[in-house]
């Protein structure tokens, strides 16, 4: 019964579902259930995995039948009796199968209760089908489950056998479908032992269906940093012709034209193109009866698989496969000029014109399909519109003012669909070959398109440079919507780089936007309106702007804006969790009014950051969820990324953390500089976790005397303040001088007194305070200042205020280690923070943290939980005595020779020599040094 893992990424539903059917097994409840799937699916990992999950609490027996050219009756049922009756099956046949297996099982179930699983229904003989259905239908308080398997499509004797099942009580089918994006991801993430790229998961998706079996086969061996996955695999070909091989003559070479066709058809759409396809739904039942092609409710045929329709179109040699396009391009006009129509007919007559290599014609027949599927199919209008771009620019006989026209049918396309990589491509080939002197209004509106692209696709954010720039070529209409767009670009450009200018020309784009009556220009105004009055902390004027924003957006589409303005009204919020709250509300209203996925990633992933930030490891999940369940656009992929590495960092999954950050170097080897902060924080946390102080100081250093800020600054410092201050205890544990570290320290701390605030937006106040508390007591700990404990007490304190949970739980952490360790008279108040962290960590599932804690409390004697209590075996490895283990809680306590003498009833001369002793063993320099030093070797152990 056993399955590779992997298979069950993805399964977690069916699996919770099978699992539900099991209990009640468990509970002397009889229960059948059969599986239903295609290959490949994951039905028997599934059914493998449900089994091992009661395995010692039920007895398992399983079986499987095979797919033999001659039945063999009741080979599965023999399996099952030998296993049942403990001897092996001579003389099945003596007694009746089912009642003799019945029997067995009967015998079994006096024991335990009984699970059978039963592999591959739809190869058994009807002996076998019989002795089950015997079974399913027994008594309903008896222990018994049967689990069965069978493929979807299969013969119709099974067919009929689980329709009469599912009439019996207590059975029910579960169909185990396809993956879903997610589900391909983490079975890839499984499969390769890294995460995967978002464009080989959207590649596999594509090409597999979802099918774990086949993205299984088509992945193997593949490199964990590739893009995408190869275009053959010699198993998995096999495995999908197997079928296709057997079929007719006739048959295979249907389905080789279909596939070179390349989408799905009714048989009699295809007579009507080309006269070849004539009288084939007879020949094409073969393909349909072994499920090489399916068809659907319209009664179109197409591949089962979608990787068949590749493989055949790759076996036809390229000259043949051109012949065979431009023969259906000739089929397919003379069947538009007979009077066949529709924007489908069209898109077929371009889609043969280019296999074929007929440029020219294919961009008249795309321009008419193109024109036909305006707001019926914007994805194929793009695809169109892209490939129209690519061969006019290498036709030569394609005048200038046609190239334009293209080019600007390629950007319409994309906008609609908000593709924005191509967006840009298409924006920025038009102001190659604008006259800008000529048509400075035109060139103002691609200038500013293409900066709202550029940092849509993670390029850098607009300069006051370039805004005024592109102000300057507007003006030559002062009362246009161009004008009103470029003076809304210059308030949020100079709102950036704290130019106090950008108030005024807010208030000058939204009274323009308001006069003309312009819905996008009035949009973009509110949006950067909003950021300003954010940015200058006038918060209800930021929350209605917002709430304006979206009112204008919705009804003209105009989500790009509407998703500016969410960002702002989430920084007008008090906190972090409200920030979340509200971004959340307004990314549904967005979905529910049909923005585009890659619209609403963007603020998924805000929203994830700020869950990330008070430890709602739910909330971060979730939304990182939304983000992943389609591919996400680059800017957004980056800022993923970052938020799963510091997620996975803090809860002390470093592995994961730096394949994330892998992920995201591979990805994006630069980054635009509003994007370096929190792409330092998270690589500086990541290494910090991992125990590299010196390897976060390399990426933590950089990134503060680059300082734009830019979103996340303010946590560079601190970070960088804790990587000094475990270099500096790292040497004090070696018993080495850390005056080198800490000169370095004094000269970060005279360099940067204080953390670093943002520009771009604001930091909250309280964060600024709670963050500069962590600054001032990491300082202390390095220093060894005897004010450490309150420091640490009071970031502890200011972090909870601004809802740092991962900073609070940190500073309890310090703060209850100074405190019980070193400061000895703040026992109680350290216990307290202690405990206190605990919870944090058990709340964000924060492994590391919770077993640093658990190892202090356990040294310190102290009850994490008021039911709990400290295992005094495990307060240490060292070789000591029951006395000196004895002493080791006073020691820590801070107790004196004569009070530690007067509580043990021992002499202070015996105290001393136990001491003695106890620093020899572990090598500690003193009291204090041996309570640091050996809590570090049992947190590290």
């Amino acid at each position: 019964m056993g399955a590779d893992p992997p298979r069950l990424a993805g399964r977690e539903r069916e699996l919770a579902a099978l699992s539900h059917e099991l209990d009640a097994v468990l509970r002397r409840e009889a229960r059948t259930v059969v599986l239903r799937g295609e290959p490949g699916i994951g039905k028997t990992a599934l059914m493998s995995a449900a089994c091992r999950a009661v395995e010692g609490r039920a007895i398992i027996l399983s079986a499987r039948n095979l797919p033999l050219t001659t039945r063999v009756p009741n080979l599965a049922v023999r399996s099952l009796l030998a296993q049942a009756e403990g001897v092996p099956d001579d003389a099945a046949v003596r007694s009746p199968v089912p009642v003799r297996l019945d029997t067995a099982v009967q015998r079994l179930l006096d024991e335990r209760p009984v699970v059978i699983a039963m592999d591959d229904l739809q190869w058994a003989d009807s002996s076998t089908l019989d002795a089950l259905m015997f079974l399913a239908g027994g008594a309903e308080d008896r222990p018994l489950g049967v689990i069965a398997t069978v493929r979807s499509g299969n013969a119709r004797e099974v067919d009929r056998w689980c329709a009469d099942l599912l009439r019996l009580p207590g059975t029910r089918s579960l169909e185990v479908g396809a993956l879903d994006r997610l589900g391909v991801r983490d079975l890839l993430a499984g499969l390769l032992d890294e995460t995967p790229h978002e464009t080989l998961v959207t590649d596999v998706l594509s090409r597999t269906g979802g099918n774990p079996y086949h993205a299984r086969l088509l992945v193997e061996g593949l490199d964990p940093a590739a893009l995408a996955a190869p275009t053959t695999a010699a198993d998995l070909d096999s495995a999908l012709l197997q079928s296709w091989s057997q079929m007719p003559e006739r048959t295979r070479e249907l389905t080789v034209m279909l596939a070179i066709h390349g989408k799905p058809v009714r048989p009699a759409g295809l007579a009507e193109i080309h006269a070849a396809w004539r009288d084939t739904w007879r020949d094409l039942r073969p393909a349909i009866a072994v499920r090489v092609l399916d068809q659907d409710s319209e009664g179109r045929v197409w591949f089962h698989h979608p990787l068949i329709a590749e493989l055949l179109v790759a076996s036809v040699p390229e000259v043949e496969r051109r012949e065979r396009h431009a023969v259906l391009a000739r089929s397919t006009a003379l069947a538009i000029e007979s009077g066949l129509d529709g924007a489908d007919v069209l898109v077929d007559l371009a889609d043969h014109l280019a296999a074929a290599g007929d440029a020219a014609a294919c961009i008249v027949a795309s321009r008419r399909a193109i024109e036909a599927l305006e707001g019926v199919d914007d994805a194929t209008r793009l695809r169109l519109a892209r490939r129209n771009a690519e061969l006019a620019g290498a036709a030569p006989d394609v005048d200038r003012m046609d190239e334009l026209a293209v080019l600007a049918a390629w950007a319409d396309a994309a906008a609609a669909v908000a593709e924005d990589e191509d967006e840009y491509a298409a924006v920025s080939a038009l102001l190659d070959r604008v006259d800008r002197d000529a048509d400075p209004v035109a060139t103002a509106e691609l200038l500013l398109r293409r900066q709202r692209l550029q940092f849509r696709i993670g390029g850098e954010l607009n300069t006051v440079a370039n805004a005024k720039e592109i102000l300057e070529y507007a003006s030559s209409d002062v009362n246009g919507r161009q004008y009103a767009l470029a003076l809304g670009d210059l308030a949020h450009a100079e709102n950036l780089e704290g130019d106090p200018a950008c108030i005024a020309h807010a208030a000058q784009a939204l009274e323009l936007a308001r006069r003309i009556d312009d819905g996008e220009a009035l949009a973009y105004a509110l949006a950067a309106a909003g950021q300003v009055a954010a940015t200058t902390r006038d918060l209800a004027a930021a929350t209605r702007l917002a709430e304006e924003t979206f009112a204008v957006a919705i009804p003209g589409r105009h989500f790009w804006p509407a998703a500016l303005a969410s960002f702002w009204v989430a920084y007008s919020m008090p906190g972090y969790r409200q920030a979340a709250t509200r971004l959340r509300e307004l990314r549904e209203i967005l979905v529910e009014a049909g923005a585009p996925h890659r619209v609403t990633t963007a603020m998924a992933v805000t929203e994830a950051a700020s869950w990330l930030t008070i430890g709602e490891v739910g909330g971060v999940g979730s939304a990182l969820r939304f983000v992943r369940t389609e591919h996400p656009p680059d800017f957004v992929d980056l800022s993923l990324r970052g938020v799963a590495a510091r997620l996975a960092a803090y809860q002390g999954r470093v592995e994961e953390a730096e394949a994330e950050l892998q992920r995201a170097r591979e990805r994006f080897p630069t980054v635009p500089s509003y994007v370096v902060p929190a792409r330092a924080v998270a690589e500086g946390a990541t290494m910090i976790a991992a125990g590299e102080p010196e390897a976060a100081l390399a990426v933590l250093g950089p990134a503060i005397e680059a300082y734009t800020g830019t979103h996340a600054t303010e946590w560079l410092v601190p970070l960088a303040a804790r990587a000094h201050a475990d270099l500096i205890d790292a040497a004090r544990d070696r018993r080495e001088s850390p005056g080198r570290a800490l000169d370095d320290l004094e000269a970060f701390r005279e360099a940067h007194p204080r953390v670093l605030p943002r520009r771009m937006g604001t930091s909250y106040p309280r964060d600024l305070v709670a963050l500069d508390a962590l600054y001032d007591a990491e300082v202390a700990r390095s220093r060894d200042d005897d004010e450490a404990f309150e420091r640490w007490s009071a970031a502890a304190d200011a972090c909870a205020a601004a809802e740092l949970a991962w900073e609070e739980a940190y500073a309890c952490r310090r703060g209850a280690e100074r405190g019980l360790v070193r400061d000895h008279g703040s026992r109680s108040k350290a216990v307290a923070l202690l405990r206190r962290g605990a919870a944090i960590a058990e709340r964000t599932q924060s492994e590391g943290l919770a077993a640093e804690l658990e190892s202090l409390a356990a040294w310190s004697r102290v009850r994490l939980h008021p039911d709990g209590a400290v295992d005094d075996d495990e307060v240490s490895d060292f070789p000591l005595t029951r006395r000196e283990r004895e002493l080791l809680p006073y020691i820590v306590d801070g107790r004196t020779y004569a009070e530690i003498a007067a509580l043990l009833t021992i002499s202070e001369k015996t105290v001393s020599s136990h001491i003695s002793n106890l620093l020899r063993k572990t090598g500690a320099a003193n009291r204090v040094d041996l309570a640091r030093m050996v809590q570090r070797r049992e947190r590290s152990a």
